[in-house]
């Protein structure tokens, strides 16, 4: 019988955070129980995807604020990852439980999502995609692209994955508050857009719900997310303890 592995691990630093997805991402082999980690950020931090420089940023202003700046294990745009709850999925493809292609992978794990923000009494649908130039963007939550979750046309889940050999990684950030648009003041000058921008096109729980969300708030959201990807992926959920 297979199981969902889940870590609820609460908040890390951002070099902590990739490297314990990238460790889960090295050691899963085809066939393993799917993975879900479930956590937060501690202090805030900006990523960068696996194929993005870091000279387009600019790592001394984000040192000064106090943030980390790390790259990621899989592709996407550039974060700030500050009030949020974050998820990464590692698992088969091909196999039964996430399809045999990128598309079907994403769109698995997008109704999870889509039942997790439905169980918050929030009405969520699936992005048909971008323009070619604002996929070209240095940072993920100006545009939604396709696979991309949206409330009402403004972002509020932006994912990335990494396929290799057999199994995936997939990161989300599920936006749970503001912070994530100060992200334009730490980007190279002339090398992104600015806040008002992100404002625009992004929302977030706590601006759904009506109220901020603190770190105790999102450690019991990613409880009812973790039974959420349970129920859409039709496992048993095996809570795995630190250590």
């Amino acid at each position: 019988m297979s199981f969902l592995q889940v870590f609820l691990d609460g908040a890390a630093s951002g070099a902590e955070n990739m490297d314990r997805d990238a460790s889960l991402l090295a050691s899963h082999q085809p066939g393993d129980d799917p993975v879900l980690r479930l956590y937060r950020w501690e202090p805030a931090a900006v990523t960068i995807g696996y194929n993005q420089d870091f000279s387009s940023f600019d790592a001394a202003a984000i040192e000064r604020a106090g943030y980390g700046l790390v790259k990621r294990p899989t592709g996407g745009r550039a974060i700030l990852h500050a009030e949020e709850l974050t998820y990464a999925v590692i698992g088969s493809s091909p196999g039964p439980v996430f399809g045999d292609s990128l598309h079907e992978t994403y769109m698995k794990i997008n109704q999870a999502l889509l039942a997790f923000l439905a169980d918050l009494g929030i009405a969520a649908d699936i992005s048909a995609g971008e323009s070619r130039e604002a996929a070209r963007g240095l940072v993920c939550f100006h545009s939604a692209g396709r696979h991309e979750v949206s409330v009402a046309g403004r972002k509020i889940i932006g994912s990335a994955q990494r396929r290799t050999n057999g199994v995936f990684l997939q990161h989300g950030s599920i936006l749970a508050g503001p912070r994530h648009q100060k992200l334009p003041t730490f980007l190279r000058q002339g090398t992104g857009g600015d806040s008002g921008e992100l404002a625009a096109a992004t929302t977030d729980l706590g601006e759904l719900q009506g109220t901020p969300l603190n770190g105790s708030e999102l450690d019991a959201l990613a409880a009812r997310l973790a039974s959420a990807f349970a129920r859409v992926l039709n496992l048993e959920m095996r809570l795995v303890r630190p250590g």
